[in-house]
């Protein structure tokens, strides 16, 4: 039997069939991010391509934003703002033929269960996950199990005020995001908002001395966010994630942003590149699932 995973993005909805921990199918489409009922029908069409593929014995959603994971609801959704508040478990249930349970958790603790399993975090019980995209999105795996507060709040790590002095109202997502990268390369050159150009092309671009030091104002930023993280939690290790995370040149511009915080010394916990990259929320929402059917068998167990 196999998990249908769904990973929800601004911008597109990566989905996968995943069959003893093998993809066996994955692919994405559009997010209707202004219609509930478009983006709950997009969801439940791929359910059923899907399930004629194999026999589902569950599904597992990542999802942006503030997720009642224990309702299956997302409070706010991130930039999907048709779906804010809305049930979606019930809702996709009331489409659906098929009878299997539905998950949904946030998105970077979902990239945290990932590589909890079988990632670059397979071999410790406390970390710091940042995930660096449209936003920061930030996780945190705490003895064993992701932290997420009494309103599904924690880990908005991208939410922090860290230029107070210059920016007073602008977040993390707004200056340590892959977004904010591009948006700083367009600034630089003078280019359009609407030019299309992804932060993958920004690094392919650094033997420009000009290019070069506008990924190292943006790094500083992200080593912030990293290092006010781990002033707070003090994880054994703090992982990147995000598709920027991919370019092998990444690391050694955060390690030398790092090493400009005079405090970082004081601090220092290893730092490194998530494994899964851009299947990171489809298999945590793999996960997901995999642990709630574990915990029910053994639920069950305990009762016979």
């Amino acid at each position: 039997m196999a998990v249908i995973s769904f990973d929800v993005g601004g911008t597109f909805v990566k989905y996968g069939l995943i069959e003893r921990s093998n993809i066996v199918q994955k692919g994405k489409f559009k997010t209707d991010r202004h219609d509930k009922e478009s983006f709950l029908s997009s969801l439940t069409a791929k359910i059923v391509d899907l399930s004629l593929l194999a026999s589902i014995k569950g599904i597992g959603i990542s999802f942006p934003g503030f997720i009642d994971s224990v309702n299956g609801v997302p409070i706010l959704a991130g930039a999907i703002t048709s779906i804010n508040g809305v049930d979606i478990v019930n809702e996709l249930k009331k489409r659906l033929t098929i009878d299997c349970p539905i998950y949904i958790e946030n998105d970077a603790n979902c990239a945290a269960l990932a590589e909890k399993y079988n990632g670059a975090a397979i071999d410790i019980n406390d970390f710091i996950l940042l995930t660096l995209g449209t936003g920061v999105g930030g996780a945190i795996y705490y003895q064993n199990q992701t932290i997420k507060g009494h309103s599904y709040r924690a880990g908005e790590l991208g939410m922090m005020l860290t230029d107070y002095g210059r920016f007073p109202n602008k977040t993390l997502h707004e200056l340590a995001s892959t977004s904010a990268l591009i948006s700083l390369y367009k600034g630089k050159y003078g280019l359009p908002p609407e030019a299309e150009i992804a932060g993958e092309e920004i690094f392919s671009l650094a033997t420009d001395h000009k290019v070069k030091e506008i990924i190292r104002e943006w790094c500083k930023y992200v080593a912030v966010a990293i290092f006010n993280s781990v002033v707070i939690f003090n994880p054994e290790k703090v992982l990147i994630g995000g598709g920027i995370s991919q370019n092998p040149a990444l690391y050694s511009y955060i390690k030398e942003a790092l090493n400009t915080i005079p405090y970082w010394q004081d601090f220092m916990v290893p730092v490194q590149i998530c494994k899964h990259y851009n299947d990171s929320g489809l298999w945590g929402a793999y996960i997901l699932v995999e642990n709630h059917l574990k915990q029910g068998e053994c639920e069950r167990n305990e009762l016979s």
